[in-house]
């Protein structure tokens, strides 16, 4: 059985000595029925004309890491109009491009950005590497060394939609200009393991950034001379850097950088460090991990940052902050289970949910090792109740001492529709005038009360425990409620037009805990 020879880019008269154009035997390679992938073997061709791939794949003999002895260098011819390739097809891979000069305004691939692979090439002294006027698309671009150029890869989309589903691995950009430009939008891809050093633009830079993974990147030095983007910021003009450095990651269109994800990149030495800034306009909208702290932003100004020991809330200084509120969870109906911490820069809201009560007690650290614990209230058969109590550390006497403390429960009762809290008790009436009854479904444990009356000359002359129950040991009271009596200034009873009542329930089997 005779195996069929793979022809090569020697086989249609290339010269691999670099002394004459080989643009042609490449044309004619890519054209024959014979050839699947352009192959270029070990040597120096001078590409003088643009070569039409033909849609085939092409590789090269392999790239040495600092010059091209041993593999395939290609350069291209000095009066060049045009790119050095155009039309080519699924891979690119293995050789070493170089040029003239990285303002030499030469374009070594006028590529397609439908599901195309380059690996593994090295660009050099060259103008743009990667040229893509529609979009990207299935984008892979890996592997890769780009020195002294002046855009690694240029979308341009002309056709004003968005590049999407690209993957750019493991390259490195050293002394360049730009790395990535896009014209518009780049969404849904990956960067990860990049090098960006010594470089006078930028590293990625697009109208609008979204939904993209930045994963282990590093960026390192600027210089001061060389190309610069093509892609101008678009920024109020008052606005006021409040960090220094040039961006990693830059969005044209003012606050376009939303719901990216970060982890493991190293900004350093000129660059700004956009997924760990303070800031949150137009630096990163999405999550970053960095330092040991996880940042959930908005692209409105806002931000969540976790770190070991804290949960913080952040906002520009032009933004509100919001309501923040953490739940122990909800199930897969979105039903809240449990607790729910919830507050908007004053008191905290505890919203306890009858399917998922909260069972636990609640700890405040007051200083020098003294803390307040609180717990629900329970009555005797331990039902949680009304209302927190809790121990409440003290030094007296340089002495710590425990005393029983609760969170006390607000009430306004009214003759009109605006009483507010009284949805504790199952009973609300005028009994008679000046009486009011008011009873609960829980048993209360040692209530306090107070009470203020907003009648002018009117007062309140006492209560009756209702359900009233008084242990052996005559330390603890129950009952189902209250009787309220209200007198006016001659001691005749008079119901009051509103008064509001705060009441305390106290456990004190605490104290013995």
């Amino acid at each position: 059985m005779t195996t069929a020879t793979v022809k090569t880019v020697l086989d249609f008269g290339a010269d691999a000595t670099g002394k004459t154009d080989s643009a042609q035997a490449f044309i004619d390679a890519a054209a024959s029925n014979e050839v699947a992938t352009v192959m270029v073997p070990p040597g120096s061709y001078v590409i003088a004309k643009t070569v039409d791939l033909n849609r085939k794949n092409m590789c090269g003999a392999g790239r040495f890491r600092e010059n091209q002895h041993g593999g395939a260098y290609i350069r291209p011819g000095s009066k060049i109009n045009g790119p050095l390739f155009r039309n080519q097809g699924a891979v690119v891979e293995n050789m070493y491009i170089s040029g003239q000069g990285e303002s030499d305004n030469k374009t070594v691939f006028e590529a397609n950005g439908y599901n195309s692979v380059f690996s593994n090439i090295h660009f050099s002294n060259i103008g743009r590497a990667i040229h893509v006027d529609e979009i990207l698309v299935n984008f892979t671009l890996k592997d890769c060394v780009f020195i002294q150029v002046g855009s690694g890869l240029y979308c341009h989309d002309s056709k004003n939609s968005y590049s999407t589903t690209a993957r750019f691995l493991r390259n490195e950009f050293n002394n360049c200009g730009n790395a990535f430009v896009f014209r518009r939008q780049i969404n849904g891809s990956t960067f990860q393991d990049n090098i960006f050093e010594f470089m006078s633009g930028d590293a990625l830079v697009a109208s609008h950034i979204y939904d993209c993974n930045f994963i282990g990147n590093w960026w390192e030095r600027r210089r001061n001379t060389g190309t610069a983007a093509e892609v101008p910021l678009v920024a109020p003009a008052d606005e006021k850097d409040d960090e220094d450095g040039y961006p990693a990651i830059r969005c044209s269109s003012y606050q376009q950088i939303m719901n990216c994800f970060a982890a493991g990149n190293k900004v350093t030495w000129g660059w700004r460090n956009v997924f760990s800034s303070l800031l949150n306009d137009s630096r990163m909208g999405g999550v970053s991990t960095h330092g040991g702290a996880v940042v959930v932003r908005t692209a409105a100004g806002r931000a969540m940052r976790v770190t070991p020991d804290n949960i913080i809330q952040q906002a520009d200084k032009w933004c509100y902050l919001p309501t923040f509120a953490i739940e122990a969870g909800k199930n897969s109906a979105a039903a809240p289970r449990g607790i729910t911490l919830r507050t908007k820069g004053g008191p905290l809201a505890l919203e306890d949910h009858e399917k998922g009560a909260f069972s636990g007690a609640i700890s405040i650290a007051k200083g020098d090792d003294l803390y307040e614990h609180y717990s629900l209230t329970r009555n005797a058969a331990g039902v949680p109740t009304v209302g927190l109590t809790g121990v409440s550390e003290m030094m007296i006497k340089g002495e710590k001492v425990k005393l029983t403390t609760g969170i006390p429960q607000h009430f306004l009762w009214r003759q009109d529709k605006l009483s507010r809290g009284l949805g504790c008790f199952t009973t609300n009436q005028v009994t008679s005038e000046g009486t009011i009854k008011l009873v609960t479904e829980y048993l209360l444990d040692n209530p306090l009360i107070q009470i203020t009356v907003e009648d002018r000359g009117i007062r309140f002359d006492g209560l009756k425990h209702l359900g009233s129950y008084v242990n052996g040991s005559k330390t603890r009271r129950q009952c189902t409620g209250f009787e309220l009596y209200f007198v006016d200034a001659d001691g005749k009873p008079k119901t009051p037009t509103a008064f509001s009542m705060q009441m305390l329930t106290l456990n004190p089997s605490l104290l013995s805990s």
